[in-house]
């Protein structure tokens, strides 16, 4: 991260710079190329954990490395490199892993600062203090933001004279504010016989049909009610609107909280009585910050 240079010697103490906004990239994080912590705060980044650079000089706790730190977009932001003499752009990963690029003194370098919960810290004993004089920083609270879709619906039931089932889906949620959300209608069109496939498999698109993006607060016990809604019109007419699922209570379970990528099934009956032909909905959750 830091280049060998006579400003390593100069680096100010954070108790000398005066503090900028804050943003919610603030927090500790580890360099990936030294494997020590820095802390981003209000609007600088000083040193958590001591190194020695180019084994001469001796960074230590409390000297600020980013200066003028500023969010520039969504998931972008803008600093001062003090010891690289350069402004570093820095883009936030789903996991809230800060990509930087430097264009310093010495030319391009890359680096990357990771949240303590992601990675292994380097420093002896004391190295969780923070510097004489520097409040502790901030706990890092992050909503998790995760994307929900219908991705299957299929007939299953031993009494097959029903042709089948069509019309159109949703699924609904209560959002924090106690707002019903609701996704775009899916179509679907499923055949309850035995001639041809009886199921019916979605592709998942961004912002498409079925698609639902859901923004979960950190302690996620605010959003609930997730259940499919919609009417069937092959045949007869049947609203349904009742069939809720524990998928995103699954997703958001501090015991077992569903990782950034990953994701989680739920296979929900619609419509249909035991025994008869019955209407299967399958939801899938993908976390993606």
């Amino acid at each position: 991260m830091f280049g060998a240079t006579s400003a390593q010697a100069q680096l100010p103490d954070v108790a000398t710079v005066a503090p900028g906004e804050a943003t919610d990239a603030d927090g500790t994080y580890v360099v990936s190329t030294i494997n020590k912590r820095i802390t981003i705060e209000n609007g600088r980044a000083y040193v958590i954990d001591p190194w020695t650079q180019a084994l001469i000089f001796r960074i230590q706790p409390g000297m600020v490395t980013l200066q003028n730190f500023r969010k520039t977009g969504p998931d972008t932001y803008e600093a001062d490199d003090l010891p690289m003499m350069g402004k570093v752009v820095f883009n936030r990963q789903p996991n809230g892993t800060l990509q930087g690029v430097v264009k310093g003194l010495f030319g391009e370098a890359k680096y990357a600062l990771v949240p303590t919960a992601y990675a292994s810290i380097g420093g002896g004993a004391g190295a969780d203090a923070p510097p004489a004089g520097v409040a502790p920083a901030p706990a890092i609270v992050r909503d998790r933001i995760y994307q929900l879709h219908v991705s299957k619906a299929r007939c299953l039931g031993s009494d097959l004279l029903r042709k089948g089932y069509g019309g159109v889906f949703n699924v609904r949620l209560q959002d924090p504010n106690g707002n019903r959300v609701t996704s775009k209608n899916r179509n679907f069109d499923v055949k309850c016989t035995r001639k041809g496939p009886r199921d019916q498999n979605y592709k998942f698109y961004n912002a498409g049909p079925g698609a639902l993006t859901i923004t979960v607060p950190e302690n996620g016990e605010e959003v609930k009610g997730m259940r499919i809604g919609g009417k069937n019109t092959a045949g007869l007419n049947i609203n349904f609107d009742n069939a809720h699922s524990a998928l995103l209570m699954r997703a958001i379970n501090q015991e077992n909280l569903l990782d950034v990528g990953k994701t989680l099934e739920d296979e929900v009956i619609v419509a249909g009585k035991s025994g008869k032909a019955q209407l299967y909905v399958t939801l899938t959750l993908k976390r993606v910050q």
